[in-house]
């Protein structure tokens, strides 16, 4: 009797309606989640509109997965069938940012209103604004690795900071309000992620890696350094696509033609220390510049700016940078307001810099060190030190490696596949400083590096 009456509440239990997977697991969901979509294995009673409610935003979703799958109506499918769902149409799971870099006066406030207190390591969430104030950097790094960093003076509101549900693809819109934005972007086509810069005047949607937006009274001006990045006024069908080295200004009546950025300018020597408080940069002048840009960082990808200036000349005092190593970013500013991209330079200040003395050394040899290492050597003489740099352009302003060092040497970990420039600078026991050596170009391939022993000339890029 007690047999019959378990019997009985089982098929009870299997009839309420709970879920199956849980009486028979082989009954369970089973998705397969790739790069850009997931793949649903149907269950008995699935129609496409039941799968598009339970996976998707919308209901009506069902045609789009009809059109992806190949199935003509909304009728039952047979078990097992693999439902292919993009991850444009998934549901979405809130994420969040973190702030990774920071410096001078930054406030925030959440969705609510309410005043946080900013610092390294902070999680950002959806609805917070920031603002930043003069001389003052933020940077912060979403799942993905992207970065935004805002510079002074500016104010941004994270409208939107998720992701696809499975795929993890990210969706995030950030509304600049005042000032500017530069954000680098992980590429979004293979997981089909989305990243937005809105204003209130045109929308920037993100199709490559590098760019900024600024926003003041004279519109929304979008800087491309790398990539793709569509400019669209919001409900309307005026829009530009703009490439790497491009840009434009957008304003309340259309949105403006792709324009050239101006070329990088380059330092013309070291910073040097002007007095106790400030240091004098020199910059190379570039036709067309109306103005100049200099950025300095504690690191090489500018992640912790410290101090920022801008000036009509090539000349610049920056006060408020105590002695140290540092990295400069430079770039010039065209007639529309427009920033060009930007080179970089590690410089170190001090209560004085060795004067350029003596004749260039030798280029630096190249070969591969050992656990798949780039070695480099040069001439030195005992008590002589050194400053190495390794390079993607001749000119020296996208820096990969550098490094001081008392021996004729140095080991830097192997880079990626591609072409690379590298020099050394000697510094005499009397404070002197060489110039700096030719330029050895070399090619990393994935097994060999390789170089036909001719340096040429950093700036003109001939051999010598």
């Amino acid at each position: 009797m007690r047999t019959i009456v378990l019997q009985f509440f089982l098929m009870l239990f299997l009839a309420s309606g709970l879920p199956a997977a849980s009486a028979n697991p082989a009954n369970a969901e089973q998705i397969t989640v790739n790069r850009a979509s997931i793949v649903y294995a149907t269950r008995a009673g699935d129609t496409l509109m039941s799968i598009a409610e339970r996976f998707t935003t919308r209901i009506d979703n069902w045609h789009a997965l009809s059109k992806t799958n190949n199935i003509g109506s909304d009728t039952a499918i047979p078990i097992g069938t693999p439902i292919t769902i993009p991850a444009d149409l998934l549901q979405d799971e809130p994420s969040e940012a973190r702030v990774i870099a920071l410096s001078g006066s930054i406030t925030a406030s959440s969705q609510e209103g309410k005043q946080l207190l900013l610092g390294l390591g902070a999680k950002i969430t959806e609805g917070m604004q920031i603002d930043t104030g003069n001389n003052s950097f933020l940077t912060l790094e979403l799942p993905d690795q992207s970065r935004i960093s805002l510079p002074s003076n500016s104010r941004i509101r994270i409208a939107k900071l998720r992701m696809a549900r499975y795929t993890k693809s990210p969706r995030t819109e950030i509304l600049l309000l005042n000032g500017k934005i530069e954000s680098r972007v992980a590429p979004l086509e293979q997981n089909k992620g989305r990243f937005e810069v809105r204003t209130p005047m045109a929308v920037a949607g993100v199709r490559g890696t590098q760019f900024r937006v600024g926003f003041g009274a004279n519109g929304m001006a979008t800087e491309v350094l790398s990539g793709k990045v569509e400019v669209a006024r919001p409900n309307s069908r005026d829009k530009q696509n703009l490439h790497g080295g491009q840009g434009n200004i957008t304003n309340a009546r259309t949105v403006g033609k792709p324009v050239e950025l101006l070329p990088t300018p380059q330092l013309a020597g070291a910073p040097v220390r002007q007095d106790q408080n400030g240091a004098q940069f020199v910059l190379t002048p570039v036709a067309g510049a109306q103005a100049y840009h200099v950025q300095v960082a504690t690191d090489q990808e500018a992640k912790n700016i410290i101090l920022e200036g801008h000036a009509k000349g090539t000349r610049m005092k920056l006060d408020g940078l105590p002695n140290g190593s540092y990295y400069a970013r430079v770039s010039a500013i065209d007639k529309l307001g427009l920033e060009g991209p930007a080179s970089t330079h590690a410089f170190t200040l001090g209560a004085a810099q060795p004067a350029a003395s003596g004749p260039a050394p030798a280029a630096p040899t190249v070969e591969a060190g050992e656990s798949r290492q780039l070695a480099l050597r040069w001439n030195g003489a005992p008590g002589q030190q050194f400053l190495v740099q390794v390079a993607r352009d001749p000119a020296f302003s996208w820096l990969v490696y550098t490094s001081k060092t008392t021996a004729p040497e140095a080991r830097f970990p192997r880079p990626a596949f591609g072409t690379y420039y590298a020099r050394v600078q000697v510094n005499n026991p009397d404070g002197s400083a060489s110039p700096y050596s030719a330029a050895q170009p070399f090619v990393v391939t994935d097994q060999w590096i390789i170089h036909d022993g001719n340096p040429i000339n950093a700036r003109s890029g001939t051999a010598r």
